[in-house]
């Protein structure tokens, strides 16, 4: 099976699966939608029968404090025999009245007083005596029972709270109706619960487009006859990608009215309980097709790899084969013993595969190498983990042969060293031509001398003249040391007659004895030019070193930090005070350009590198500063090409003494930047 094909395979395994995905989470969301819409019905019949039971509670303390706590209302309706219909309202009235308006404020829409024959004694609103009404007292007459309704009035629904009134010796002397207003109650909720409510009437409901937009005429038509069969309709709606729980919960079922009376709850908040479950099912969607991607990706990975494992082995095989023909490969064990050639060695070595599986390595050590060699070798091997070098071998035959060779260590499952493994090129070619082409440059290096013999004239001239201008920069320089000296004198002198601190007259010896240190610096410099004796080795670590403790002051005075990364072992062929002076002639220069462009946090990196070639080995010094300007460029420049105009500034005469040492003096610089160069030799010509 190809790799097209396998992807094929898997992207349908994939979109089988994902269908399968989309419908297990449906039906899923689909049940959190029912239990979320039960929990909606749950809530809202607690909050609403709370709230009912705060108006049934008001109904029953306007009872007890007229009629239990108070008890003229209770004299005034047992001497109802005494008086017509019209004083016995008009005494009631009269007593009730500042109670009424009181318990206006909790609701009370309307109180009226009936006798025990179901006559109107009184309406504090002034109606006249309703139907509904008077068959809720005859009933409140009859069983003597305190009785709650739902009354429709005008399109409004009211509470109805119709009670017995007992006297004290519990004798059945009127009723009273309290009516309070639903649409408070409607309210009160809204505002406790953060829903919004209203009351339905099942014979008088209108579909409200604005709201019930989205609802189809199929739903309509089952929503209209669940609400004439007193039943609870849960469902939910789609507004602006909002999913709105709709609640009906029947109140009241009239005979009387012929309908049903409904609360209708709705939750149009876009955080609702829905929209959570919404979102938080999309949010699963998303992580299960990401899982899913995840899980088919690492099968498909997985037999992917295994096919891919299937051509890497035929791969392999012919790699092998290839190596076993071409490459020169040896392996041994820990102790040194082969134990896998490849037939290239067997062919170099004259040896047959018999003959040297399970005999040791040193079968082809050669009598010219000496055992320190391989003891080295063994010894690096450990300590590195890998060798490289050139070997020379004595085939089986006696002949002499050379090697280039990579020895590393093999690994068993436990990651311990098992081992060795050797790649090897035969260089013996290579080694023959390199033997020519030594005894060549030897004879050119020997005609080479009779010539620089011959021209030691010329050179002897050429040195003179360098001389001469080194001396005539370091006079310029001597100048400065000793003009600062002559000041701190002349400073001395203004200010004998006055009497100076400990720290003036510190400050003024320390600066004295600074200017003699680099006077005696320079003129020390005089005994080492062009001195005839031989060279010591120079370490640039030390020299480095020396050159920026030397300057320390002058470093911090300007805030120039100083960093530098150079290998201790790292040896120049030049004086150690000539070294010393080319580097800090080139420190003086940052410090000069420091004050003249005013730059703070100014920092100087030291580094050398190797540059190898054919003739010689080379150290790079590479000195850099950060100082900006835009002239700077062209002045540096000036002083490393002029012969005159800058023989008095540190960096020319930092190239004097590199041309002494016949080293090589460049720099790269721009307005960011410099960077100086010095090339000399690391070992002696």
């Amino acid at each position: 099976m190809n790799n097209k094909n396998l992807k094929i395979r898997y992207f349908f395994y994939f979109i089988l699966s994902f269908f399968l995905l989309i419908l297990t989470l449906n039906n899923f969301e689909e049940k959190k939608f029912e239990d979320s819409l039960e929990n909606y019905k749950k809530f809202v019949s607690k909050e609403y029968s709370i709230y009912f039971n705060n108006y049934k509670n008001n109904s029953e303390l306007i009872y007890f404090n007229e009629f239990i706590k108070e008890k003229k209302l209770i004299e005034i309706l047992k001497n109802k025999n005494n008086l017509d219909l019209t004083l016995l309202s008009n005494e009631i009235y009269k007593n009730f009245e500042n109670s009424f308006i009181f318990y206006k404020t909790l609701g009370l829409e309307e109180a009226s007083f009936y006798s025990t024959n179901n006559d109107l004694i009184l309406s504090m609103k002034e109606n006249s005596k309703d139907n509904f009404t008077s068959k809720t007292v005859e009933n409140v007459i009859k069983n003597k029972k305190e009785l709650s309704n739902y009354k429709l009035q005008n399109n409004k629904i009211f509470l109805q709270f119709s009670k017995p009134i007992f006297d004290e010796k519990l004798e059945f002397i009127g009723v009273i109706n309290l009516e309070f207003n639903f649409d408070l109650l409607i309210k009160e909720l809204e505002k406790e619960t953060n829903l919004n409510y209203r009351e339905v009437i099942s014979d008088n409901f209108h579909l409200n487009e604005d709201f019930f937009f989205n609802i189809s005429k199929n739903k309509k038509e089952k929503l209209f006859l669940d609400l004439n069969n007193k039943k609870e309709i849960l469902f939910f709606l789609k507004e602006n990608q909002t999913k709105i729980p709709i609640i009906f919960i029947p109140l009241y079922s009239s005979d009387f009215y012929k309908n049903n009376i409904y609360l209708l709850a709705y939750d149009k908040d876009k955080n609702n309980e829905l929209a959570q479950i919404d979102e938080y099912v999309n949010n699963l969607l998303l992580i299960l097709i990401l899982v899913l991607l995840f899980i088919f990706f690492l099968l498909f990975r997985a037999n992917y790899l295994k096919m891919q494992r299937n051509i890497s082995n035929k791969k392999y095989q012919e790699l092998f084969n290839q190596i076993d023909n071409y490459i020169i490969k040896v392996e041994t064990d820990l102790d040194g013993n082969i134990i896998f050639a490849t037939k290239p060695f067997y062919k170099l070595s004259g040896y047959s595969k018999e003959e040297v599986i399970g005999k040791n390595i040193n079968i082809l050590k050669h009598s010219d190498v000496s055992k320190i060699f391989f003891e080295n070798l063994w010894k690096d091997l450990k300590i590195s983990k890998i060798w490289e070098g050139e070997i020379k071998n004595q085939d089986k035959f006696g002949n002499s042969y050379w090697v280039k060779a990579v020895i590393f260590p093999r690994y068993d499952n436990n990651n311990e060293i098992e081992g060795y493994s050797s790649i090897r090129v035969n260089i013996t070619d290579t080694k023959q031509l390199e033997k020519i082409n030594r005894l060549l440059k030897e004879d050119l290096s020997n005609k080479l001398n009779d010539i620089k013999i011959k021209d030691k004239s010329l050179v002897d001239t050429t040195k003179v003249q360098l001389m001469s201008k080194i001396l005539d920069s370091l006079a310029h320089q001597w100048k400065i040391p000793i003009s600062k000296i002559s000041f701190e004198i002349q400073k001395l002198n203004k200010i004998k007659n006055i009497n100076l601190d400990k720290n003036s007259l510190f400050n003024i010896e320390k600066n004295v004895e600074t200017e003699l240190k680099n006077l005696s610096d320079m003129l020390n410099e005089i005994k080492y030019l062009f001195s005839t004796r031989n060279r010591e080795k120079t370490n640039l670590l030390s020299v480095v070193s020396e050159s920026i403790f030397s300057l320390k002051e002058e470093l911090k005075n300007q805030n120039i930090k100083v960093k530098f990364d150079i290998k201790p072992e790292i040896n120049m062929n030049i004086s150690f005070n000539e070294l010393k002076n080319i580097i800090m002639n080139i420190i003086k220069n940052t410090i000069e350009y420091s004050k003249l462009n005013s730059e703070d946090n100014v920092t100087i990196y030291i580094t050398a590198i190797f540059e190898n070639t054919d003739k010689q080995n080379d150290v790079i010094i590479k000195i850099e500063d950060n100082i900006k300007g835009i002239n700077k460029k062209n002045i540096i420049n000036e002083i490393l090409n002029s012969e005159e105009k800058y023989f008095d500034t540190p960096l020319y005469l930092s190239k004097l003494f590199i041309e002494k040492n016949k080293g090589l003096f460049w720099c790269n610089n721009n307005e960011y930047y410099t960077i100086y160069y010095i090339k000399l030799d690391k070992e002696e010509n």
